[in-house]
């Protein structure tokens, strides 16, 4: 079975970098926000290494107004 709809972590990190410069909120405040240790992780989700978890995702769609749908690019 093949997946057709797989996640670009790349571009889904693209749109959350454009979210997180349009916000003009630090990576420091918003790891605060999303309770993190440090904002390390946020550098991997804007990069592309990482996605966010679903949690983190619904928080940062929620800190940005935007649907979860919306930050994640296939």
């Amino acid at each position: 079975m093949n997946c057709k709809n797989k996640i670009d972590k790349k571009a889904t990190g693209h749109r959350l970098y454009r979210l997180i410069e349009e916000s003009k909120m630090t990576y420091a405040e918003i790891a605060e926000y999303l309770d993190l240790q440090s904002p390390r992780v946020i550098y991997e989700w804007v990069s592309g290494k990482k996605l966010p978890s679903t949690e983190n995702l619904y928080n940062l769609a929620d800190l940005f107004q935007v649907k979860m749908e919306d930050i994640l690019r296939v």
